[in-house]
């Protein structure tokens, strides 16, 4: 018997490890993919009328096995057109395949993982009490569960991050290209080509508002899916004065010169924000660690000597 659940283990836990490392390498493969696409389409300025998503290469058995986990963590019905679908478009992941793969993932964790630990435990730690051995196995649980959803939320505030920093530029670029002559269409269509290097991110946003203007959607409508995308609330202000500066006639030009100044400004803001954080997040670290070495270095040979002195015998 103890043979049988020793090999029930080292499979599970085989099954559980290829699922992850499958998952992980399926995602990470097809939003490479992805990019790359996008980011060739781009420099070659011949992009088609819609972007084609890469085929998966998952087999019949892995697929199914994918869905089955999934179905465990997914959402109810309609979870594609939901906040569930808008939090990996806003971690600029694409590929329709990645919620299932994620969620599967979750299921893996939640589920498979404590019982490989409850298994683990019982053969190695057999006298170890049984009300430690559930608040592992629990734990084990809620990390798997709860460490996803983090690291979803890691890359996507990264993201937002890396494009709210280049944001002023891109505006910069667009008071460029209108003071030229172009129209806002064709301004956002050149931003997109021209920072594919600096900022990918903003980039491929911008080139799929692009193509969502060349498929028919009007302008606004269009400009705000991208600050739905992207999270941005500074975005989501620049949509705010492109529709004011539409409905009631004023200089698209001056209005945008105005919200870069503006958002240039802000970013000096946070800068100092953040750098006035230094001093209370520096107070924690100074006094538990700094402090005490400082002071025994300080009044260390002084306490020695006093010691010492204390210590002697009294003359008779």
């Amino acid at each position: 018997m103890q043979v049988t659940l020793q090999i029930l283990t080292i499979v599970l836990s085989g099954a559980a490890v290829a699922s992850l490392v499958f998952a992980l390498l399926n995602w990470l493969v097809d939003n490479n993919a992805l990019k790359k696409r996008l980011t060739k389409i781009i420099r070659q300025s011949r992009a088609p009328a819609a972007t084609s998503l890469s085929k998966t290469a998952n087999t019949g058995k892995v697929a199914t096995v994918i869905n089955i986990l999934s179905k465990l963590s997914l959402p109810e019905e309609g979870w594609q057109s939901s906040g569930v679908q808008i939090k990996f478009l806003q971690a600029g992941i694409r590929n329709k395949n990645a919620p299932q793969n994620f969620f599967a993932v979750k299921t893996l964790f939640t589920l498979v993982l404590p019982v490989v630990l409850a298994l683990f435990l019982h053969f190695t730690q057999p006298l170890m009490p049984l009300a430690r051995v559930m608040i592992l196995v629990l734990f084990t649980a809620a990390a798997g569960y709860y460490l996803p959803e983090m690291l979803l939320r890691f890359i996507t505030q990264n993201r937002i991050e890396r494009m709210r920093n280049s944001l002023p530029d891109m505006l910069d670029l667009m008071v460029v290209c209108t003071e030229s002559g172009m129209g806002i269409d064709a301004a956002i269509a050149r931003i997109s080509r021209e920072m594919v290097r600096t900022n990918p991110d903003l980039a491929e946003e911008f080139y799929l508002s692009t193509l969502e203007m060349r498929a028919g959607a009007n302008r606004i409508d269009a400009l705000r899916n991208l600050a739905l995308r992207s999270r941005l609330d500074d975005l989501q202000n620049l949509v705010s004065v492109l529709v004011q500066a539409d409905r009631f006639g004023t200089s698209l030009v001056d209005s945008l010169r105005v919200h870069s100044d503006m958002m240039r400004t802000c970013r000096t803001q946070r800068a100092e924000e953040l750098a006035a954080k230094i001093p209370v997040k520096m107070t924690l670290p100074l006094v538990l660690f700094i402090f005490p070495v400082l002071m025994l270095v300080l009044l260390g040979p002084a306490i020695i000597q006093v010691i010492q002195i204390f210590s002697q015998k009294p003359l008779p």
